[in-house]
């Protein structure tokens, strides 16, 4: 899963959305990465509007600030489309968290040298 760039110049500021009840959250999988993980999800306030809306949601990593492909999902207007989006690919958001991003280039050149 690749990371996606999250480029500050088309920003106008962020927030991080906290998670911070288990028993009433209505987003389990994002709260669960964030809290068992070392993910948050930002809002972000664009300078000029996205197709849908100047606010937008992004799953990153916990060094957001320093890191500028920090976003592990493409931006989404609401928070259930990105809930959704980590249901469906949490296998590979926790694979690459764990185990590291593999390049299929790199991984095919690997094979070649056995």
């Amino acid at each position: 899963m690749p990371k996606q760039p999250l480029s500050t110049d088309e920003l106008l500021g962020s927030r991080e959305i906290r998670f911070i009840d288990r028993q009433e959250t209505n987003y389990p999988n994002l709260m669960r990465l964030c809290l068992d993980f070392d993910f948050c999800v930002l809002q972000l306030l664009h300078k000029t509007p996205v197709p849908t809306a100047n606010k937008s949601f992004v799953l990153v990593t916990r060094d957001y600030r320093l890191t500028p492909t920090a976003a592990i999902s493409p931006a989404f207007a609401e928070l259930e489309q990105l809930e959704t989006y980590v249901h469906l690919h949490q296998v590979d958001i926790l694979h690459d968290y764990l185990f590291g991003f593999v390049d299929e280039d790199i991984a095919s050149s690997a094979r070649g040298l056995e």
